[in-house]
């Protein structure tokens, strides 16, 4: 796989590679194990960054509800599946959804670092501008 410096995937060919990838992890190691369910999340990731948000979306919904029941509801990687899945929605303009994600995140990081870690903080000021987007526009979907 070919990466940019930043670390982006540079074709549709790369994105190609990872899919095969993640069904080769799938097949080595099974569906629910830690380095398959990485890779899952980094595979939405990747998708989201290349403009594919439906690709995007179902891996990471899958990622958020396996890695709940693998490594728990607070585990850093669902805490990444879950902000990915946000941005996803965000950028599908279903601010509702993604209103709920932002609650799910800052649930977990209170779980995870209290109410005044700066982390949890930070994740409380974008409960509001994820709440205060859902003003913004005509087009978003209600779920």
């Amino acid at each position: 796989m070919r990466t940019t410096p930043t670390g982006s995937i540079e074709t549709r060919d790369d994105l190609s590679a990872l899919v095969a990838t993640l069904c080769s992890y799938e097949n080595l190691f099974g569906p629910y194990h830690p380095q398959t369910l990485a890779l899952l999340v980094q595979a939405g990731e990747v998708f989201l960054q290349n403009g594919e948000a439906d690709r995007a979306r179902l891996l990471l919904e899958r990622a958020v509800q396996d890695v709940a029941r693998v490594l728990g509801r607070d585990h850093d990687l669902r805490i990444r599946a879950i902000a990915a899945l946000r941005d996803v929605l965000i950028r599908e303009r279903n601010i509702a959804s993604a209103a709920t994600l932002q609650k799910e995140l800052l649930e977990c990081q209170i779980l995870r670092l209290g109410t005044e870690h700066p982390e949890t903080v930070a994740v409380k000021a974008d409960f509001a501008v994820v709440l205060f987007g859902k003003l913004d526009g005509p087009n978003e979907r209600e779920v």
